[in-house]
């Protein structure tokens, strides 16, 4: 049995998906082995998780209104007002405090302008002398280059909708995410070393994680809602936990039964978790400071030595407080602003 759509555990989901991202970066910035889940680092999972649900959210929302003008501003200001947030706390704020350069030559270095083009979703990662004796040295903000990937599917949807409007969109969407994992996987086979770059992101690491924003969009479909089960969704997941032999194995199972369980979870029968976070979505903000919090905390962890769990708290719950601030100073407004401005286009 699944809940109505209106009723779900999506909200819950995208912070325990927020909170993998953190434990796997948790890992890279300790310099430790990375904790799998599905034979793939939890932090991958999360990822994925994020652009399962983002998919299928943003299909419902265009189809419930697909005003591209409108869609558009609703899309903008729910990315790009907290990502300026982050950015501009990274160069003014974390920067002069954690750079070894005289402040003069740090924000007059051409590295310091070069990091604001991330607003633009121009991903750097690196701020002039900031972080350069961390364990994994020099990168300010490791979480970014989705977002580029995020927004790219956020214009192709609609373009894939319109050209294909005769056809049913979730099974258009389920032939998208084929086609789309199909070559990732090709090119994880063929040439595994291979690195094209278009406009600063990796088009092999993005389309490892695009499939699932197409994936999350075809669960648009009721027919498709009615046959998810939690029950074997677990059974699935747990079964596909022990059989990942390879890379490439790995990501079939991954593509097959993480859906399953995540939209199996979502729409449970009576959702438990369904008040969780329902006014106040921290979970962007997780994801965007998550990184940055990481870097500047694990050093001194590290000196006293502290180890990944106990980190990982500290640094998850530290996380939570930007993520709130950004929340109630940030994306909030924010989407007030923009609710207002669509009322004002509708009226006119």
């Amino acid at each position: 049995m699944i809940a109505n759509s209106r009723k779900n555990n999506f909200n819950i989901i995208r912070f325990v998906a927020a909170m993998m991202v953190i434990l796997g970066h948790m890992c890279h910035l300790m310099g430790v082995n990375v904790n799998l889940f599905l034979s793939q680092a939890v932090s991958t999972i999360g990822v994925k998780i994020f652009f399962l649900i983002s998919g299928y959210l943003i299909a419902k929302s265009y189809l419930n209104d697909s005003n591209i003008l409108r869609y558009g501003i609703k899309r903008f200001f729910r990315i790009i007002p907290g990502l300026i947030g982050v950015v501009l706390f990274s160069v003014f704020i974390v920067g002069p405090i954690f750079t070894r350069l005289p402040l003069k030559e740090y924000f007059f270095h051409v590295t310091t302008r070069n990091y604001l083009k991330n607003i633009a979703l121009y991903i750097q990662y690196f701020l002039p002398g900031v972080f350069e004796n961390n364990i994994y040295p020099n990168a300010v903000n490791g979480s970014l280059w989705t977002l580029p990937v995020e927004v790219s599917m956020y214009i192709l949807l609609p373009i894939v909708f319109c050209v294909f409007s005769k056809f049913d969109r979730a099974k258009i969407s389920f032939v998208i995410a084929l086609i789309l994992e199909g070559i990732s996987i090709t090119l994880g086979v063929v040439k595994p070393d291979a690195y094209y770059v278009i406009y600063a992101t990796d088009i092999v690491s993005a389309l490892s994680i695009a499939p699932y924003f197409f994936l999350g969009a075809s669960f648009i479909s009721e027919d498709v809602r009615k046959k998810l089960n939690l029950q074997l969704a677990v059974g699935v997941l747990c079964i596909a936990e022990m059989l990942g032999t390879n890379a490439t194995m790995t990501e079939i199972l991954v593509f097959i039964t993480l859906p399953y369980f995540v939209f199996s979870f979502a729409f449970a029968e009576l959702p438990k978790f369904e008040k969780c976070f329902s006014k106040n979505d921290f979970s962007y903000g997780l994801y965007l400071y998550g990184f940055v919090v990481q870097q500047m905390l694990t050093p001194t962890l590290t000196k006293i030595n502290l180890g990944l769990n106990i980190q990982f708290i500290i640094c998850a719950m530290v996380t939570l407080v930007f993520a709130i601030l950004s929340w109630f100073i940030i994306e909030k407004p924010a989407q007030k602003f923009a609710k207002k401005l669509l009322a004002n286009m509708s009226k006119g």
